[in-house]
């Protein structure tokens, strides 16, 4: 491990003013769809308070992903045609990707390529939630798979001057990416990940599909099924070659997520081959 280099990626993470922000009413929307008291009306308030969020929420509820043949014109009127959590959904990607959208150098990442991934991942996590019956976990597993890699966006610096020591330690020791981030630097991106949606006040579960994305057995009991989803998710992304960066080809799907998720070969495979496809759904939300 380089001590000098840990040292200043704690100096980072502990300087609270230095880790990337959203803007509040997406932290406010979240936990308000999550209380069973909440109204419409409260709702369509908190989110017209901020005229940026609604413009791009606006435009987001009239793209193809989330589109249901009605023109959307208002916040009251999305919420009425789409419900709660999908609004929910594109309030997270309208506050997410002024963060996630934007070059990733320490693992080549271009430009945009990091906020496609995620989208791609978000897109194809909810669909395996639904397709295996989840549906009241399918909102989480679209905004975990969003925000998974969000600690690449403090770690890449650090990253890019230690690169071929993780990859020697990946070569040497056979281990993966993720574990040689941690043992060359001290923190791996998931970590710093967490972190980060501490300071955005996010719920655990959201935290823990961010924490333990790689290895999802790891995550407390209660969300290792969401966590597991995300993992498989993000896994057959990487294979397909969506945002793959210079770590993609070094991690490893987890066997026993898929287990839990219950996803037979045959499904895997369709997953899999459906993922251009797919694609073409998340890009209208780029």
């Amino acid at each position: 491990m380089n001590p000098q280099i840990k040292q200043r990626i704690e100096s980072v993470i502990n300087n609270i003013e230095q880790l990337p922000s959203i803007p509040e009413v997406a932290t406010r929307i979240i936990n308000m769809v999550n209380d069973p008291e909440v109204s419409f009306k409260a709702i369509a308030d908190e989110i017209s308070k901020d005229q940026m969020i609604t413009t791009n929420i606006l435009k987001l509820c009239n793209s193809a992903y989330f589109s249901k043949g009605k023109e959307i014109s208002s916040v009251d009127r999305a919420i009425v045609t789409l419900g709660l959590k999908e609004v929910k959904d594109a309030v997270i990607l309208a506050a997410t990707k002024i963060v996630l959208n934007k070059i990733i150098m320490g693992y080549d990442l271009a430009k945009g390529e990091l906020w496609r991934h995620g989208l791609y991942v978000a897109v194809l996590a909810k669909k395996i939630a639904l397709m295996k019956g989840k549906k009241d976990i399918a909102d989480v597993a679209f905004t975990g798979g969003l925000i998974h890699d969000v600690g690449k966006t403090i770690l890449a610096l650090f990253v890019q001057g230690t690169f071929k020591e993780i990859m020697r330690t990946v070569e040497e020791k056979k281990i993966p990416f993720i574990a040689a981030e941690k043992d060359i630097m001290g923190f791996d991106h998931q970590e710093i990940g967490e972190r980060i949606l501490s300071k955005w006040k996010f719920p655990e579960v959201l935290k823990a599909s961010v924490r333990h994305h790689h290895q999802p057995m790891s995550a407390p009991d209660e969300f290792r099924t969401v966590v597991s989803i995300v993992h498989v998710a993000n896994s057959l992304c990487l294979m397909a070659g969506v945002g793959i960066g210079s770590d993609g080809l070094y991690h490893e799907l987890v066997p026993e997520a898929i287990e839990l998720t219950k996803l037979e070969p045959g499904e895997l495979e369709m997953l899999f081959a459906g993922i251009p496809e797919m694609g073409e759904q998340a890009e209208t939300l780029i």
